[in-house]
Protein backbone atom coordinates (compact mmCIF):
# COMPACT_ATOMS: atom_id res chain seq x y z
CA UNK A 1 0.00 0.00 0.00
CA UNK A 2 2.94 2.56 0.65
CA UNK A 3 4.55 1.24 -2.22
CA UNK A 4 1.43 2.21 -4.50
CA UNK A 5 0.85 5.70 -2.37
CA UNK A 6 4.31 6.77 -2.99
CA UNK A 7 3.93 6.11 -6.62
CA UNK A 8 0.71 8.32 -6.72
CA UNK A 9 2.87 10.85 -4.79
CA UNK A 10 5.44 10.81 -7.48
CA UNK A 11 2.71 11.62 -10.28
CA UNK A 12 1.49 14.34 -7.84
CA UNK A 13 4.73 15.68 -8.25
CA UNK A 14 4.71 15.97 -11.32
CA UNK A 15 1.61 17.87 -11.90
CA UNK A 16 3.38 20.32 -8.84
CA UNK A 17 6.49 20.58 -10.57
CA UNK A 18 4.93 21.52 -13.76
CA UNK A 19 2.87 24.25 -12.29
CA UNK A 20 6.04 25.31 -10.15
CA UNK A 21 8.04 25.70 -13.24
CA UNK A 22 5.11 27.92 -14.96
CA UNK A 23 5.46 29.74 -11.95
CA UNK A 24 8.95 30.21 -11.56
CA UNK A 25 9.04 31.41 -15.25
CA UNK A 26 6.77 33.72 -14.42
CA UNK A 27 8.73 35.10 -11.42
CA UNK A 28 11.30 36.27 -14.27
CA UNK A 29 8.30 37.62 -16.39
CA UNK A 30 6.06 39.41 -14.65
CA UNK A 31 8.90 40.79 -12.24
CA UNK A 32 10.94 42.42 -15.19
CA UNK A 33 7.44 43.37 -16.69
CA UNK A 34 6.48 45.42 -14.14
CA UNK A 35 9.38 47.19 -13.40
CA UNK A 36 9.38 47.61 -17.31
CA UNK A 37 6.53 48.62 -17.55
CA UNK A 38 6.58 51.12 -14.29
CA UNK A 39 10.02 51.93 -14.78
CA UNK A 40 9.96 52.35 -10.83
CA UNK A 41 11.92 49.91 -8.07
CA UNK A 42 8.73 51.18 -5.88
CA UNK A 43 5.58 49.99 -7.81
CA UNK A 44 7.34 46.64 -8.70
CA UNK A 45 7.74 46.10 -4.52
CA UNK A 46 4.31 47.39 -4.27
CA UNK A 47 3.41 44.51 -7.08
CA UNK A 48 5.11 42.27 -4.70
CA UNK A 49 3.18 43.54 -1.92
CA UNK A 50 -0.23 42.77 -2.94
CA UNK A 51 0.72 39.37 -4.03
CA UNK A 52 2.43 39.04 -0.33
CA UNK A 53 -1.46 40.82 0.87
CA UNK A 54 -3.49 38.73 -0.51
CA UNK A 55 -1.02 35.17 0.32
CA UNK A 56 -1.71 36.46 3.62
CA UNK A 57 -4.94 36.19 3.32
CA UNK A 58 -5.36 32.74 2.46
CA UNK A 59 -2.80 31.60 5.22
CA UNK A 60 -5.39 33.13 7.57
CA UNK A 61 -8.29 31.03 5.77
CA UNK A 62 -5.89 28.34 5.04
CA UNK A 63 -6.67 25.97 7.92
CA UNK A 64 -10.54 26.52 7.83
CA UNK A 65 -9.94 25.87 3.89
CA UNK A 66 -7.82 22.37 4.97
CA UNK A 67 -10.46 21.56 8.01
CA UNK A 68 -13.70 21.97 6.42
CA UNK A 69 -13.42 21.97 2.41
CA UNK A 70 -12.77 18.78 0.48
CA UNK A 71 -8.74 19.97 -0.56
CA UNK A 72 -8.37 17.82 -3.64
CA UNK A 73 -11.57 20.00 -5.36
CA UNK A 74 -10.42 23.17 -3.91
CA UNK A 75 -6.33 22.81 -5.70
CA UNK A 76 -8.24 21.77 -9.04
CA UNK A 77 -10.17 25.15 -8.71
CA UNK A 78 -6.94 27.20 -7.52
CA UNK A 79 -5.01 25.55 -10.57
CA UNK A 80 -7.92 26.25 -12.93
CA UNK A 81 -8.19 29.87 -11.73
CA UNK A 82 -4.65 30.67 -12.10
CA UNK A 83 -4.77 29.68 -15.70
CA UNK A 84 -7.73 31.81 -16.54
CA UNK A 85 -6.07 35.01 -15.31
CA UNK A 86 -3.00 34.19 -16.77
CA UNK A 87 -4.51 33.42 -20.39
CA UNK A 88 -6.94 36.82 -20.12
CA UNK A 89 -3.74 38.62 -18.94
CA UNK A 90 -1.65 37.13 -22.02
CA UNK A 91 -3.97 38.09 -24.86
CA UNK A 92 -5.65 41.87 -23.70
CA UNK A 93 -4.07 44.23 -25.57
CA UNK A 94 -1.17 46.34 -23.77
CA UNK A 95 -2.68 49.17 -22.25
CA UNK A 96 -5.42 47.07 -20.50
CA UNK A 97 -2.13 44.75 -18.57
CA UNK A 98 -1.10 47.41 -16.73
CA UNK A 99 -4.38 47.84 -15.40
CA UNK A 100 -5.02 43.83 -14.72
CA UNK A 101 -1.88 43.93 -12.53
CA UNK A 102 -3.71 44.11 -9.31
CA UNK A 103 -5.73 41.03 -10.11
CA UNK A 104 -2.79 39.07 -11.07
CA UNK A 105 -1.43 39.49 -8.04
CA UNK A 106 -4.08 39.05 -5.90
CA UNK A 107 -4.80 35.85 -7.94
CA UNK A 108 -1.63 34.39 -7.94
CA UNK A 109 -0.95 35.28 -3.99
CA UNK A 110 -3.74 34.18 -2.63
CA UNK A 111 -4.22 30.72 -4.92
CA UNK A 112 -0.83 29.75 -4.82
CA UNK A 113 -1.04 30.09 -0.41
CA UNK A 114 -3.63 28.15 -0.27
CA UNK A 115 -2.62 25.29 -2.53
CA UNK A 116 0.56 25.35 -0.58
CA UNK A 117 -1.22 24.94 2.56
CA UNK A 118 -3.63 21.96 1.47
CA UNK A 119 -0.89 20.24 -0.28
CA UNK A 120 1.90 20.26 2.79
CA UNK A 121 -1.10 19.51 5.60
CA UNK A 122 -1.88 16.32 3.23
CA UNK A 123 1.02 14.92 2.94
CA UNK A 124 0.91 12.52 5.73
CA UNK A 125 -2.52 11.51 4.48
CA UNK A 126 -1.37 10.96 1.05
CA UNK A 127 1.98 9.04 2.00
CA UNK A 128 1.99 8.24 5.22
CA UNK A 129 3.37 9.49 8.80
CA UNK A 130 6.40 7.24 8.34
CA UNK A 131 7.28 8.96 4.70
CA UNK A 132 6.97 12.52 5.45
CA UNK A 133 10.62 13.01 5.17
CA UNK A 134 11.08 11.14 1.44
CA UNK A 135 7.84 12.83 0.44
CA UNK A 136 9.12 16.59 1.22
CA UNK A 137 12.49 15.52 -0.06
CA UNK A 138 10.70 14.62 -3.61
CA UNK A 139 8.41 18.31 -3.22
CA UNK A 140 11.78 20.20 -2.78
CA UNK A 141 13.13 18.37 -5.45
CA UNK A 142 10.33 18.71 -8.05
CA UNK A 143 10.64 22.52 -6.91
CA UNK A 144 14.57 22.52 -7.76
CA UNK A 145 13.70 21.13 -11.44
CA UNK A 146 11.01 23.02 -12.47
CA UNK A 147 13.09 26.19 -10.77
CA UNK A 148 16.34 25.64 -12.62
CA UNK A 149 13.95 24.99 -16.06
CA UNK A 150 11.71 27.87 -15.23
CA UNK A 151 14.53 30.36 -14.54
CA UNK A 152 16.87 29.23 -17.07
CA UNK A 153 13.78 29.36 -19.72
CA UNK A 154 12.11 32.38 -18.79
CA UNK A 155 14.92 35.01 -19.85
CA UNK A 156 15.35 32.92 -23.36
CA UNK A 157 11.50 33.18 -23.75
CA UNK A 158 11.12 36.99 -22.56
CA UNK A 159 14.23 37.52 -25.29
CA UNK A 160 12.91 35.47 -27.82
CA UNK A 161 8.99 35.60 -28.49
CA UNK A 162 8.00 38.02 -25.39
CA UNK A 163 6.26 38.22 -22.15
CA UNK A 164 2.93 37.23 -23.75
CA UNK A 165 4.20 33.74 -24.41
CA UNK A 166 5.55 33.45 -21.21
CA UNK A 167 2.18 34.13 -19.39
CA UNK A 168 0.36 31.67 -21.83
CA UNK A 169 3.09 29.15 -20.73
CA UNK A 170 2.87 29.74 -17.00
CA UNK A 171 -1.30 29.01 -18.14
CA UNK A 172 -0.81 26.09 -19.61
CA UNK A 173 1.41 24.52 -16.49
CA UNK A 174 -1.56 24.80 -14.39
CA UNK A 175 -4.01 23.25 -16.61
CA UNK A 176 -1.34 20.30 -16.53
CA UNK A 177 -1.53 20.69 -12.57
CA UNK A 178 -4.81 20.52 -12.61
CA UNK A 179 -5.89 17.58 -14.87
CA UNK A 180 -3.39 15.88 -12.98
CA UNK A 181 -5.17 16.11 -9.42
CA UNK A 182 -8.34 15.24 -11.29
CA UNK A 183 -7.04 12.04 -12.74
CA UNK A 184 -5.35 10.74 -9.73
CA UNK A 185 -6.82 8.79 -7.09
CA UNK A 186 -5.36 10.54 -4.04
CA UNK A 187 -5.98 9.92 -0.04
CA UNK A 188 -6.76 13.62 0.98
CA UNK A 189 -7.73 13.67 4.55
CA UNK A 190 -11.89 14.66 4.22
CA UNK A 191 -13.72 17.78 5.13
CA UNK A 192 -14.87 18.02 8.84
CA UNK A 193 -18.96 17.89 8.94
CA UNK A 194 -20.11 21.36 8.40
CA UNK A 195 -22.17 20.43 11.20
CA UNK A 196 -19.37 19.69 13.85
CA UNK A 197 -17.32 22.36 12.97
CA UNK A 198 -16.29 25.30 15.88
CA UNK A 199 -16.43 28.71 14.86
CA UNK A 200 -13.47 30.63 13.15
CA UNK A 201 -12.43 32.08 15.99
CA UNK A 202 -12.17 29.27 18.69
CA UNK A 203 -10.45 27.37 15.74
CA UNK A 204 -7.61 30.07 16.02
CA UNK A 205 -7.87 30.71 19.24
CA UNK A 206 -7.03 26.73 20.01
CA UNK A 207 -4.71 26.86 17.29
CA UNK A 208 -2.78 29.91 18.28
CA UNK A 209 -2.86 28.06 22.21
CA UNK A 210 -1.51 25.05 20.72
CA UNK A 211 1.47 26.73 19.06
CA UNK A 212 2.39 28.67 22.04
CA UNK A 213 2.38 25.24 23.90
CA UNK A 214 4.82 23.93 20.95
CA UNK A 215 8.35 25.61 21.71
CA UNK A 216 9.82 23.68 18.87
CA UNK A 217 7.20 24.51 16.14
CA UNK A 218 6.93 28.45 18.01
CA UNK A 219 10.52 28.84 17.19
CA UNK A 220 10.18 27.55 13.66
CA UNK A 221 7.36 30.22 13.06
CA UNK A 222 9.36 32.92 14.29
CA UNK A 223 11.96 32.19 12.27
CA UNK A 224 10.52 31.54 8.90
CA UNK A 225 8.93 35.24 9.39
CA UNK A 226 12.33 36.96 10.05
CA UNK A 227 13.84 34.76 7.08
CA UNK A 228 10.58 36.64 5.07
CA UNK A 229 11.48 40.06 5.88
CA UNK A 230 14.96 39.86 4.77
CA UNK A 231 14.25 37.58 1.57
CA UNK A 232 12.39 40.84 0.54
CA UNK A 233 15.76 42.42 -0.26
CA UNK A 234 16.69 39.87 -2.68
CA UNK A 235 12.56 39.18 -3.87
CA UNK A 236 12.98 43.12 -5.11
CA UNK A 237 16.60 43.76 -5.55
CA UNK A 238 17.64 40.88 -8.23
CA UNK A 239 15.75 42.33 -11.05
CA UNK A 240 17.21 45.48 -10.19
CA UNK A 241 20.67 44.70 -10.01
CA UNK A 242 20.46 42.44 -13.05
CA UNK A 243 19.40 45.84 -14.78
CA UNK A 244 22.27 47.41 -13.38
CA UNK A 245 24.95 45.03 -14.45
CA UNK A 246 23.23 43.38 -17.46
CA UNK A 247 21.10 46.26 -19.11
CA UNK A 248 20.52 44.77 -22.92
CA UNK A 249 19.77 41.18 -21.17
CA UNK A 250 18.66 41.62 -17.28
CA UNK A 251 16.15 38.16 -17.85
CA UNK A 252 19.38 36.09 -18.41
CA UNK A 253 20.85 37.18 -15.44
CA UNK A 254 17.84 36.48 -13.22
CA UNK A 255 17.73 33.26 -15.28
CA UNK A 256 21.14 32.23 -14.78
CA UNK A 257 21.13 33.41 -10.96
CA UNK A 258 17.82 31.46 -9.47
CA UNK A 259 19.19 28.95 -11.86
CA UNK A 260 22.16 28.28 -9.75
CA UNK A 261 20.12 28.39 -6.89
CA UNK A 262 17.76 25.56 -7.72
CA UNK A 263 21.01 23.17 -8.43
CA UNK A 264 21.86 23.96 -4.49
CA UNK A 265 18.03 23.65 -3.88
CA UNK A 266 18.03 19.80 -5.36
CA UNK A 267 20.76 18.87 -3.75
CA UNK A 268 19.72 19.41 -0.26
CA UNK A 269 17.45 16.87 -0.35
CA UNK A 270 19.93 14.12 -0.07
CA UNK A 271 21.91 16.25 2.60
CA UNK A 272 18.69 15.96 4.54
CA UNK A 273 18.44 12.36 4.13
CA UNK A 274 22.06 11.83 5.63
CA UNK A 275 21.84 13.81 8.58
CA UNK A 276 17.75 12.31 9.43
CA UNK A 277 18.82 8.86 8.86
CA UNK A 278 22.31 9.43 11.00
CA UNK A 279 19.15 10.35 13.91
CA UNK A 280 20.83 13.82 14.43
CA UNK A 281 17.77 15.45 15.23
CA UNK A 282 17.70 19.40 16.41
CA UNK A 283 14.78 20.61 13.60
CA UNK A 284 14.71 24.46 14.83
CA UNK A 285 18.58 24.50 15.56
CA UNK A 286 19.17 23.63 12.22
CA UNK A 287 16.49 25.60 10.66
CA UNK A 288 17.99 28.67 12.55
CA UNK A 289 21.80 27.75 10.89
CA UNK A 290 20.52 27.24 7.76
CA UNK A 291 18.47 30.35 7.51
CA UNK A 292 21.40 32.77 8.51
CA UNK A 293 23.69 30.47 5.93
CA UNK A 294 21.21 31.47 3.31
CA UNK A 295 21.09 35.30 4.69
CA UNK A 296 25.00 35.57 4.24
CA UNK A 297 25.13 33.97 0.93
CA UNK A 298 22.38 36.90 -0.54
CA UNK A 299 24.55 39.51 1.36
CA UNK A 300 27.92 38.17 -0.77
CA UNK A 301 25.83 38.14 -4.09
CA UNK A 302 25.07 41.54 -4.34
CA UNK A 303 28.73 42.30 -3.18
CA UNK A 304 29.54 42.96 -7.05
CA UNK A 305 31.49 39.62 -7.06
CA UNK A 306 32.19 37.91 -10.95
CA UNK A 307 29.26 36.54 -12.20
CA UNK A 308 30.41 32.66 -11.91
CA UNK A 309 31.12 33.86 -7.85
CA UNK A 310 27.73 34.86 -7.85
CA UNK A 311 25.88 31.25 -9.18
CA UNK A 312 28.52 29.78 -6.89
CA UNK A 313 27.18 31.72 -4.48
CA UNK A 314 23.52 30.93 -5.02
CA UNK A 315 23.77 27.74 -5.14
CA UNK A 316 25.10 27.69 -1.49
CA UNK A 317 21.59 29.53 -0.77
CA UNK A 318 19.04 27.40 -2.41
CA UNK A 319 21.10 24.30 -0.68
CA UNK A 320 20.72 26.06 2.85
CA UNK A 321 16.94 27.38 1.77
CA UNK A 322 16.50 23.62 0.72
CA UNK A 323 17.64 22.50 3.71
CA UNK A 324 15.48 24.81 5.83
CA UNK A 325 12.33 23.81 3.79
CA UNK A 326 12.46 20.02 4.45
CA UNK A 327 13.35 20.76 8.01
CA UNK A 328 10.13 22.88 8.45
CA UNK A 329 7.54 20.86 6.28
CA UNK A 330 8.24 17.66 8.14
CA UNK A 331 8.46 18.86 11.94
CA UNK A 332 4.89 20.72 11.17
CA UNK A 333 3.65 17.59 9.67
CA UNK A 334 4.43 15.69 12.81
CA UNK A 335 1.38 17.22 14.43
CA UNK A 336 -2.04 16.37 14.18
CA UNK A 337 -4.70 17.10 11.57
CA UNK A 338 -6.91 19.29 11.69
CA UNK A 339 -4.23 21.45 13.57
CA UNK A 340 -1.27 20.59 10.92
CA UNK A 341 -3.07 23.03 8.43
CA UNK A 342 -3.67 25.51 11.08
CA UNK A 343 -0.21 25.92 12.13
CA UNK A 344 0.90 26.17 8.34
CA UNK A 345 -1.60 28.30 7.72
CA UNK A 346 -0.50 30.51 10.92
CA UNK A 347 3.73 29.92 8.93
CA UNK A 348 1.53 31.39 5.64
CA UNK A 349 0.31 33.83 7.32
CA UNK A 350 3.51 35.18 9.00
CA UNK A 351 5.61 34.46 6.15
CA UNK A 352 3.58 36.66 3.75
CA UNK A 353 3.29 39.60 6.19
CA UNK A 354 6.71 39.98 6.94
CA UNK A 355 7.07 39.63 3.19
CA UNK A 356 5.09 42.35 2.50
CA UNK A 357 6.27 44.34 5.03
CA UNK A 358 9.84 43.44 3.83
CA UNK A 359 9.19 44.28 -0.01
CA UNK A 360 7.37 47.58 0.82
CA UNK A 361 10.96 48.57 3.13
CA UNK A 362 13.21 47.41 0.13
CA UNK A 363 11.24 48.97 -2.38
CA UNK A 364 11.66 52.32 -0.64
CA UNK A 365 15.41 51.78 0.05
CA UNK A 366 16.37 50.40 -3.33
CA UNK A 367 15.35 53.74 -4.26
CA UNK A 368 18.16 56.06 -2.76
CA UNK A 369 20.84 52.74 -2.17
CA UNK A 370 22.45 50.23 -3.85
CA UNK A 371 21.33 46.76 -3.72
CA UNK A 372 24.38 45.61 -1.90
CA UNK A 373 23.33 48.39 0.90
CA UNK A 374 19.46 46.95 1.20
CA UNK A 375 21.04 43.11 1.60
CA UNK A 376 23.46 43.66 3.87
CA UNK A 377 21.29 45.64 6.12
CA UNK A 378 17.97 43.15 5.75
CA UNK A 379 19.70 40.01 5.73
CA UNK A 380 21.71 41.31 8.46
CA UNK A 381 19.04 41.40 10.95
CA UNK A 382 18.18 37.82 9.68
CA UNK A 383 21.39 36.92 10.62
CA UNK A 384 21.48 38.96 14.34
CA UNK A 385 18.38 37.63 15.15
CA UNK A 386 18.48 34.01 14.13
CA UNK A 387 21.70 32.98 15.39
CA UNK A 388 21.05 35.31 18.85
CA UNK A 389 18.04 32.62 18.96
CA UNK A 390 20.64 29.83 18.14
CA UNK A 391 22.87 30.98 21.04
CA UNK A 392 19.77 31.28 23.22
CA UNK A 393 18.70 27.49 22.24
CA UNK A 394 21.97 26.28 22.92
CA UNK A 395 22.73 28.02 26.47
CA UNK A 396 18.77 26.87 27.45
CA UNK A 397 19.56 23.36 26.53
CA UNK A 398 23.35 23.07 28.37
CA UNK A 399 21.66 24.60 31.70
CA UNK A 400 18.43 22.22 31.57
CA UNK A 401 21.51 18.79 31.08
CA UNK A 402 22.93 20.41 33.98
CA UNK A 403 20.20 20.50 36.02
CA UNK A 404 19.38 16.52 35.25
CA UNK A 405 22.67 15.71 35.83
CA UNK A 406 22.22 17.48 39.17
CA UNK A 407 19.25 15.56 39.61
CA UNK A 408 20.30 12.25 38.72
CA UNK A 409 23.59 12.77 40.87
CA UNK A 410 21.60 13.60 44.20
Amino acid sequence: MATAQLKRFRVLVGGYSTSAFGSYLNMVALNLFVYETTGSALATGLFMVVRMASGFVAGLLGGVVAARLPRKAVMITCDLVQAGVLTIFAVVPAGAQSHLLPVVAVALGLLNTTSSVLLRSSVPELVGAEHRLRANGLLVTGRAVAMAIGFATGGILVSTVGYRAAFLVDAGTFVVSATTLAVLALNFSPAAAPEHATGFRARRLATTAALLAAPAVLAIVAIRAVDAFGSASHQVGIPIYATMLQPGSPANFVGNFWAAWAVGLFTAHHLMTRLYHSGRRRDEWAFAVGTAVMSGAFIVAFAGIAQPWVLAVAMVAGLADGFTEITYTTRIQAEPDPARGYFFGLTAMAENASLGVGMFAAAGLLEVWHPFGVAGAMHGLVIVLTLGYLVFAVVRRSRAEDRQSVSSGS
